[in-house]
Order: structure tokens, then sequence, then C-alpha cells
């Protein structure tokens, strides 16, 4: 199934969340996704490993006055699907070919250095998670120098979408294709990449949920009709919430899942349609060297009059003006018992008694009848058909004896 490219990124608006981040990378916190067996094996990619990140970031800034509302750091999550890295074993979580592994990583750190340059603070490849993903942290500012998100990743679906494409074409020459184009991008926050990448199992539906009961007044036989029904549309209120927080997990698995499977059939859709043309490429290729037609050969240039049909054979025969019978099967004939042959240029050549030095006169002759483009396409599939029989032979030739005797007509047994 065909690999698509992974890109999301987080806002980070207080230096809460910026400290938070860093210690989720650096796996100074507990990180329940990953293997504490393999957190070893992550990697820093850019940045200083000793240098704090709210400082570094602080220091970028400088001392230029920040807004209340200013996105301080921005966290972008690069990554594929697990098609590339594991193409044979997609489901098999922590695992990864290890040289589509460093083509990755070297594209992906390429591609970042190319489009934020300086700004990325740090950048960590992962490896201690069932998919491996690179985290980014950079400060926004523009080229002016001054902290200005929206100049780097705007507030548009339009924006995030062009920055997806951009990303893609990074890694497409690793066969990693762009994702669901103009599909409503949204700025997804960074957790939703586990359940597109990670192949977590959706939760299985929960069971119907219990709550607590509204606590019914002491003296039931003076509820008012109007007090009862309030009562049931609450008690009803309170059991469907139950029921939705319950349901919240499992329902927003499955949106992510489907997010995955609609990129999946988009990119089997792409790959349909480009072997769909390749297929209509070559039919056309073959219909230019597809061998003229023996019946128009023998009744244009050698006025044989047919086809007609023995009563004992399907295949039609010609008779030509000397009576001889020739018949044809596809691009096969056959005159009398002795002669027979395959193609329209080896028929001219035996009609007209050609021999092999003549034979430009029959190439010749069927470009006068036919067209210089129908000869040319019976001389290439002549070609073809020669150069097919002549490596046949050779591997005959070099088949071992005992081999050898085990095959007939061409054909191993």
């Amino acid at each position: 199934m065909p690999a698509f490219a992974v890109l999301r990124i987080q806002k980070l608006k207080s230096w809460g969340d910026i400290a938070g981040a860093g210690k989720h990378n650096q796996r100074e916190r507990d990180t329940p996704n990953a293997d504490a067996a393999r957190t070893g094996q992550n990697r820093l990619l850019v940045g200083d490993a000793a240098a704090n990140s709210v400082d570094t970031i602080k220091e970028a800034i400088g001392g230029q006055r920040i807004r209340s509302n200013a996105v301080l750091g921005v966290e972008l999550l690069l990554s594929a699907s697990p098609e590339y890295f594991r193409p044979s074993a997609p489901q098999q979580a922590g695992t990864y070919d290890a040289d589509r592994l460093e083509a990755w990583s070297q594209a992906t750190t390429k591609w970042l250095n190319e489009q934020y340059g300086s700004r990325v603070i740090k950048a960590t490849l992962h490896l201690d998670e069932a998919t491996p993903h690179i985290h980014a942290l950079l400060v926004p500012l523009d080229d002016k120098g001054k902290l200005n998100c929206r100049a780097l990743f705007g507030g548009t679906r339009h924006t995030l979408s062009a920055l997806q494409t951009n990303y893609a074409q990074a890694v497409a020459p690793l066969g990693i294709g762009r994702g669901i184009a103009n599909s409503r991008a949204q700025h997804q926050k960074v957790s939703q990449y586990y359940t597109l990448t990670q192949g977590q199992a959706i939760p299985p539906m929960p069971e119907p949920q219990t709550y607590a009961p509204l606590v019914m007044p002491n003296k039931v036989v003076r509820m008012s009709d109007e007090r009862m029904m309030q009562y049931e549309r609450e008690a009803a209120t309170k059991g469907a919430t139950a029921q939705r927080e319950a349901l919240r997990p499992a329902m927003e698995a499955l949106k992510n899942e489907n997010t995955l499977l609609r990129h999946r059939f988009a990119q089997i859709q792409k790959a349909n349609a480009r072997l769909d043309a390749e297929r209509k490429d070559l039919r056309r290729e073959l219909d230019k060297v597809r061998a003229l037609d023996i019946g128009s050969v023998l009744s244009q240039i050698f006025k044989a009059k047919g086809p007609y049909k023995a009563k004992d054979s399907e295949e039609p025969y010609y008779i030509l003006p000397d009576k001889r019978e020739v018949l044809t099967q596809g691009n096969r004939w056959k005159i009398a018992d002795a002669q027979r042959g395959k193609g329209a240029i080896d028929l001219v050549m035996t009609l007209r008694g050609y021999g092999q030095e003549s034979l430009d006169n029959a190439v010749g002759e069927l470009a006068r009848h036919f067209g210089e483009e129908k000869a040319t396409a019976d001389y290439a599939a002549a070609v073809i058909e020669n150069a097919a029989e002549a490596v046949r032979s050779a591997a005959r030739d070099f088949m071992p004896e005992k081999e050898r005797s085990q095959t007939r007509g061409g054909i191993t047994r």
C-alpha cells in the first residue's frame, strides 16, 4: 500500500507548554507510548542537547514586546505512514528498515534547514515508539526577526495544506506520497499523529453506562406533572451525557482511522490512474510495432483471392494467381508443405524469390503499398521476434544437459 507523508503542528502559547514539549522530546518525563528499552536509540538531529528550550527561545525573541496571545513556539511533527518504514509488515510496531529510515531522516532534516534555518531550536528523531518520527521545536520569527507565527504558518486551511504539499515534495523521491490534498486540512494536534501512524487499535465499544440518578422529592405524591417531566428530562440528559463521554475515545479513534483510510484510498486511486496511463502508453507502443496483416499483403501486393475456409480447418487460406494456396494463422503463413514462415517481410521475400541481401527490396515494397509507418512497424516486430528467438536459443545452449533433456518446445516441464 502506498506510503504518505505526515506533518502536524502544535502552537505553544506559554513557557510551560514549551518546557513540557522539551521534557517530552528529551524523555525527561513519563511517555506512555515510548519503549524505555529503546529510548537510547533516539537522536538529536538539530540543536544542543544540554540547552534549555525555554531559555533558547527567549534568547531568540530578545527584548521585543510579546503580546498576551502570542505564539511563543511551534512544535512540528514529521513522519511517514508505517508502509514506508516497514513495507513488508506495516502493523509490526517498533520495527523499521534502517536504510529507509536514514534516507527519510536526511531528507527531512534537509527540508527543515532549508525551510526554517536557524529558527529550528531542536529536532529530535524518536525511535522508541511504534513508528519513527521527528519532533522539531522552532521559534516563529518572521524575516524581520519579529515574533509572528502567522507569517510562517498562517491561520488558514490553505496555508497548512501548502506546507504539507511542500514537505511531501521533499520526500517524494523516496516513494512517499502526498496525503489527500484540499481535504479540509486542519491544524491538528500533534497527539492525533499517534492514531494515524502508530497502528493503535480502536477501543471496544463501551457497555451502556450507569449514572447516579437524580434525587426524587420525598413526597412523590405531591409532585406536579410539570416537575415530573422536568425530572425525566434531566435524567435523560444525564444518561445521554454519560454514554457520550464513554463513547468519545472510540469515536475519536474511528474518526482518525477514517482519515487514514481516506489517505490510503487517495494514494491507491493515484497509483491506479498512473498504471492505467502506463497501460495505454504501452498499448500505443504495441500498436506501432504490430505486424502487418498477412491477408492484406496477399490481397494487395500479390492479388491473391480469399480468404477461404476449408471444411476441415478453421484457419483461412488464400489462392495466388498461380493457383498456389497460402494457409494463414495469425501472422504465420504456409505455402504447400515446404515453404512456411512468419511475418509480412518473410512472405514478400519468399514469394518474390529474394535472398537475404534483398531485404531492403521487401521492406520497400511493403512501404509503397502500406506506408512507411506500417512497414517500419512490421520490420520492428520482426527484429523483436528474432531477438527473442536468439535469447531463447542462447538460453537452451547454456542449459545443463540434465535440464535440457526436460525441456520441450522452449518450455521447462
